[in-house]
C-alpha cells in the first residue's frame, strides 16, 4: 500500500480543520487558516480514495466554520475600527476647512472712525479670535490623533505579515513531515512485501 499525494493533502487538511476549529475566534491566525482550508477541501473534494463517511463529514465541519466566519465578518475587526475612525476624523477636519469657517474680514475687521463702532468692533474681535484658536487647537489635536492611529494600523500591519510569514513556514513544514513519513511509509510497505514473498517461499 503506497500513500500518495492526494492522500497527503487529505491528511493535511483534517489536521488544519481541527487547529482552526479548536483556535479562538478572535485569533489572527484563523483568518489565514480557514482562507488555506478553504483550498484544500476543493482539493480534498477531488480525491476519489476519500470515503462517502469522511466527504459528509468534512464537508459538515467546513459548513460550521464558514458560517462562523461569516458571523465574524459582521463584527468589525480592530483593524475596521482603526480605519473608520480615521475616516471620521479626515472627514471632521476637512469640514472645518470648508468656507463655513469664519471669513478672513471678519477675523480681521477695518478700523473705523466712529468710536461707538470701534467698541462694537474691539468687543466682537476677540470672540472671532476665540474660534479661530479653537479650531487650531482641534486641528493640531486631529492631527495628533490621526498620526497615533497610523502608528498603530502600521504597527497591526507588521504584526499581520509576521504572523503570516510564520504560518505559511509552519504549513510548509508540516506538508514537508507528511511527505517524509510518506516516503518512510512506503520503504517500509516494500520491505514488508519482499518479506512476505521471502516467507511464503
Amino acid at each position: 500500500m503506497v500513500l500518495s499525494r492526494r492522500s497527503v493533502t487529505e491528511v493535511q487538511f483534517r489536521g488544519l480543520l481541527s487547529k482552526t476549529l479548536e483556535m479562538e475566534n478572535g485569533h489572527w491566525r484563523k483568518v489565514h487558516y480557514y482562507e488555506h482550508l478553504l483550498k484544500l477541501h476543493e482539493e480534498v473534494k477531488m480525491i476519489p480514495g476519500v470515503s462517502a463517511d469522511d466527504r459528509v463529514s468534512y464537508d459538515k465541519s467546513m459548513k460550521e466554520l464558514i458560517d462562523l466566519m461569516e458571523n465574524l465578518k459582521e463584527n468589525p475587526s480592530h483593524i475596521a475600527d482603526l480605519m473608520k475612525k480615521r475616516r471620521q476624523m479626515v472627514e471632521e477636519e476637512q469640514k472645518l476647512r470648508s468656507p463655513h469657517k469664519v471669513p478672513i474680514n471678519r477675523a480681521l475687521p477695518t478700523r473705523s472712525s466712529d468710536p461707538e463702532v470701534e467698541d462694537e468692533e474691539e468687543e466682537e474681535s476677540p470672540d472671532v479670535a476665540e474660534v479661530i484658536r479653537m479650531h487650531k487647537e482641534k486641528q493640531a489635536k486631529l492631527a495628533d490623533q490621526m498620526l497615533h492611529m497610523t502608528k498603530n494600523l502600521m504597527q497591526v500591519s507588521i504584526a499581520a505579515r509576521d504572523i503570516i510569514t510564520q504560518d505559511n513556514k509552519a504549513l510548509s513544514d508540516i506538508q514537508d513531515t507528511v511527505e517524509k513519513n510518506s516516503s518512510k511509509l512506503t520503504r517500509e510497505t516494500a520491505k514488508l512485501e519482499k518479506y512476505n514473498k521471502s516467507s511464503s517461499m
